[in-house]
């Protein structure tokens, strides 16, 4: 083989086409298309639910740092001499 040939264009697309990164992306794209994608309203209903849920977290884990700092402070205040 020659330098020339090995330079040739065409077998560099022969190389990418077999290699395994296009098998990858092809299989790749035939799972894709097997996917059942959400509507636009489940994807809306389901964005809100998960914007409430992490908000409610949030705030109960907000209450609960605030009670229990709270209580660490008194529990110092009480057990601080005067």
């Amino acid at each position: 083989m020659t330098a020339a040939n090995n330079n040739n264009p065409s077998n560099f697309v022969t190389w990418l086409t077999n290699s395994s990164a296009m098998k990858f992306v092809r299989e790749t794209q035939s799972e894709l298309r097997k996917v059942t994608w959400p509507t636009r309203a489940e994807v809306t209903r389901l964005t809100v639910v998960v914007m409430v849920l992490a908000t409610s977290a949030s705030v109960i884990l907000f209450a609960a740092d605030a009670l229990f700092a709270w209580s660490l402070l008194e529990l110092q205040t009480l057990a601080t001499p005067q």
